[in-house]
């Protein structure tokens, strides 16, 4: 068997792979009262390109993912040394989608890690039903009238007499 996969090259290739720590991430996140806490690791590469790239900023980007159409959102700047942080929730329920990523120059998103986080069934509480009208005076058309020409005629049937026709 060895001599088989020596001869499709599988062999040689795992012997010459580098360490597979310094290829490793992972974005872990826990949820604490109305907070969630995020720990991270970056591989070597992911660290250096983000060093070698000039004005990239790394993120947490917070997003609702309930699927409901709501759009609650969050952005956070992070230090490209950090390694953890404590983010405020956008919403106190439903699904939340966690990114760990980098903000190009020219305003892309790219993710990197990422964590979804359930926060239970998605609670929307509906306003409460007022009815404006249910305050209205008994002569609104009268007194909107009064506002909107203020004591003066317009000319119109108001300015003639009863009884009398042009």
């Amino acid at each position: 068997m060895k001599w088989l996969l020596s001869k499709l090259g599988l062999l040689k290739q795992h012997k010459n792979t580098p360490d597979l720590k310094e290829d490793l991430s992972f974005f872990k996140t826990s949820v604490h009262s109305n907070a969630i806490a995020c720990q991270w690791l970056l591989s070597k590469q992911t660290q250096l390109l983000l060093r070698q790239s000039k004005g990239s900023v790394l993120m947490i980007r917070i997003r609702d993912a309930s699927g409901d159409g709501t759009v609650a959102s969050k952005l956070v700047e992070l230090s490209l040394k950090a390694t953890q942080a404590q983010v405020e929730l956008p919403s106190a329920s439903g699904q939340m989608l966690l990114e760990l990523g980098c903000r190009t120059v020219g305003g892309d998103f790219i993710t990197l890690e990422y964590s979804f986080v359930d926060l239970g069934v998605k609670k929307i509480e509906q306003p409460e039903l007022v009815n404006w009208f249910s305050n209205e005076s008994d002569n609104i058309h009268q007194e909107m009238y009064d506002l909107a020409t203020k004591g003066r005629a317009l000319g119109g049937s108001e300015a003639m007499p009863l009884g009398r026709s042009a």
